[in-house]
């Protein structure tokens, strides 16, 4: 591969781990939770068969049917309505593997009787610290760590956010 050829491929990479995030994630968990079912497996195509899910305030999920289960149940079991933002993203490719770090901020209305006992209309807020991995062409998740700093409805706001830094 020429040198303009491996720059046009790191370009090429970029994008579609974009798109991941922002399509297959942002859009397709924000269908999913307001009930488009095909949503989620939308989602779930894009998780290699050992992607770790490693959520603030949940347990560690790990495989794919785990994972899977946690997107298409659990997720919309806490939140009824949200708006997945995600922004300010570094992107490291190495080959057929890449990491990322992303903000989010979600505004977002919790489901009445989730787990975490949150009301009515909130926010989320972090980062997610991601890895990938190529498999036949296709960019897909291997690990999603949320790292999350707010969980709040706005009763609370954010006054007593602080920064997480390891669910573990």
């Amino acid at each position: 591969m020429t040198d303009l050829e491996t720059r046009i491929q790191r370009l090429e990479d970029l994008e579609e781990i974009r798109r991941l995030k922002h399509y297959y994630y942002c859009h397709c968990v924000d269908r999913a939770v307001a009930g488009d079912a095909s949503a989620s497996e939308e989602t779930i195509s894009r998780f290699a068969d050992n992607i770790v899910a490693d959520f603030t305030g949940q347990p560690l999920a790990e495989g794919k049917e785990v994972v899977a289960a946690f997107y298409a149940q659990a997720v919309p079991a806490f939140l009824s309505w949200c708006q997945h933002r995600v922004m300010n993203e570094v992107i490291d490719i190495d080959g057929d593997t890449a990491t990322a770090m992303w903000y989010i901020d979600c505004p977002a209305t919790f489901r009445q009787g989730n787990p975490a006992g949150l009301e009515g209309s909130g926010f989320i807020a972090g980062r997610y610290a991601e890895e990938y991995i190529r498999e036949d062409g296709v960019w897909k998740w291997s690990k999603i760590t949320a790292l999350l700093d707010v969980q709040k409805s706005f009763t609370d706001n954010w006054r007593s956010a602080q920064q997480v830094n390891s669910n573990r």
